[in-house]
């Protein structure tokens, strides 16, 4: 092994190549360059060369050496993302035909990362339909203000409002003149309905005006009402912004909005949806949104996940900073961004076949990559092999790691409250009450009292009159989305 030599140069793959795609290529090398068909004059060093390469990257243990070496040596830059990876099993057994198998994945920027705050590119795209007036609206522009307060000369800002129609009142704007956004944000007034397509269609293209190489480019759109007929196109614009590095705040205030449609708008953008179920409290999410904005050194985190055979990926979640689960398309999935101050951490479920003789087989490679700008000294990726031990016999009890035990237990809480939304969507009654009735007994186990009494006064609501509340549904949802992965105990030891 020679750390001197860029092995995967030479296999002409990727640093995150999977093992099938450095033996595919390394097999079209062999047949293009072996000497005893090549008319390259260099054929057989260049021969000799790749199988060197494929020594080292063939072999996941000493692929994970060599990468060791060449960082430590300054010879590859060291990544500004880190992974930890708790598994659930330390051994597997080869008599059981199939394994549950679970991956707690710790996401955090490095240890080590010089930070500075990257300039904000903020849309706000604000509902005035009538029914904002009053509390509402007054609490919506006391927040723009307090976000206008919090930004700096390099930030840039703009307001869209929408009813019936969308209107600009403040364009994207780098350095903006505080007084005069203050005056702006407080001359909307509520009038007519709610089409919240024109709203984010709008604000995206204020976002395209000051959109840089650097900025942390984020809408924030709030809304109390129902939009109809424009659905599709909000998912479309959501999936847009996604790919093009924008994340999605997506906030409902009341309760007479779709809670579906807001999730996916902001799972598609790698962005979060928010419940507001007091107007008092839209100036503190307000304030959090633009801390944690500020906070961001990647903009935008995707995962993947190349398993071996025998292994498939069955569920992913993200379980903090809150409870999500993950749209894995091609076995790739958006994170969102990722801040200084809060990390991510993901819980994965797989299922593991049995391997016919003991030992050790890689089962996966999760893959992170983010796009991290002013960080050219650092690679934007980081990458974990996972490794399997395959036993014909357990020594002792198996124990899973607490973390992933307690993470498992707040997942099944979060699980069992969309399964009851399933089932009071397929007419089935009694099975949602008895779902919302054990999940309250679970909540109580935890110390979370006001969700637990939120799920029972809904059961009872539920068995009663065949449906919940509107208000009940989205406190249910996001109380349990917002379940904490450690349990209370825990903080208080």
């Amino acid at each position: 092994m020679r750390t001197d030599k860029n092995y995967y140069e030479i296999l002409k793959v990727e640093t995150t190549a999977s093992e099938d795609q450095i033996r595919k290529m390394y097999r079209s090398l062999v047949r293009e360059y072996h000497p005893d068909t090549s008319k390259n004059p260099a054929a057989v060093e260049i021969f000799q060369e790749v199988q060197e390469a494929y020594e080292v990257l063939g072999d996941p243990e000493q692929r994970r050496i060599y990468d060791r070496l060449r960082e430590s040596e300054g010879l590859d830059k060291s990544s500004a993302i880190s992974l930890r990876a708790t598994l659930s099993h330390k051994a597997l057994l080869t008599n059981v035909e199939e394994q549950a198998f679970y991956i707690l994945l710790d996401v955090t920027p490095a240890s080590d990362l010089p930070t500075a705050r990257l300039p904000l590119n903020i849309c706000l795209v604000l509902d005035r339909s009538t029914s904002m007036q009053g509390m509402r609206l007054q609490q919506v522009k006391e927040g723009t203000r307090q976000i206008i307060d919090r930004l700096n000369p390099d930030d840039s800002l703009s307001l869209v409002v929408f009813s019936d129609r969308a209107e600009v009142i403040l364009p994207s704007q780098k350095g903006v003149d505080k007084a005069m956004a203050k005056s702006i944000a407080s001359t909307i007034q509520p009038s007519g309905g709610t089409e919240m397509l024109q709203g984010l269609s709008a604000g995206l293209q204020e976002l395209e005006r000051n959109r840089t190489k650097e900025s942390v480019n984020h809408l924030i759109l709030l809304t109390d009402g129902q939009t109809y007929g424009d659905e599709a196109g909000c998912l479309e614009k959501a999936e847009w912004a996604g790919h093009h590095q924008i994340s999605l705040s997506t906030m409902g205030i009341g309760s007479d909005w779709n809670e579906n449609l807001l999730d996916q708008m902001a799972t598609l953008s790698g962005g979060t949806s928010v419940y507001i179920d007091s107007p008092r409290k839209v100036v503190d999410v307000f304030k959090a949104t633009i801390r944690n904005l500020s906070t961001v050194v990647a903009r935008e985190l995707t995962m993947s996940v190349n398993t071996s055979s025998g292994v498939t990926l069955k569920e992913a979640f993200q379980v903090t900073p809150h409870i999500q689960r993950l749209d894995l398309r091609a076995d790739k999935t958006v994170l969102g961004p990722l801040g200084t101050g809060s990390g991510k951490t993901l819980l994965m479920e797989f299922r593991v076949r049995s391997e016919a003789t003991p030992g050790q087989k890689r089962l996966m490679r999760l893959t992170v990559d983010g796009d991290v700008p002013g960080q050219a000294n650092r690679r934007s990726w980081e990458w974990v092999d996972i490794v399997g031990e395959f036993v014909t016999a357990a020594e002792g009890n198996i124990e899973i790691p607490p973390t992933i035990v307690t993470a498992l237990g707040k997942l099944a809480i979060f699980k069992m409250q969309e399964k009851a939304m399933v089932d009071l969507e397929n007419g089935q009654i009694s099975a949602a009450t008895q779902r919302l009735e054990t999940m309250a007994t679970r909540l109580l186990n935890l110390g979370e009292t006001d969700l637990a009494r939120a799920a029972l006064l809904e059961a009872g609501r539920l068995a009663r009159t065949g449906d919940l509340s509107a208000e009940g549904r989205k406190k249910i949802r996001y109380g349990t989305r917002s379940l904490s992965i450690l349990p209370k105990e825990i903080h208080r030891d």
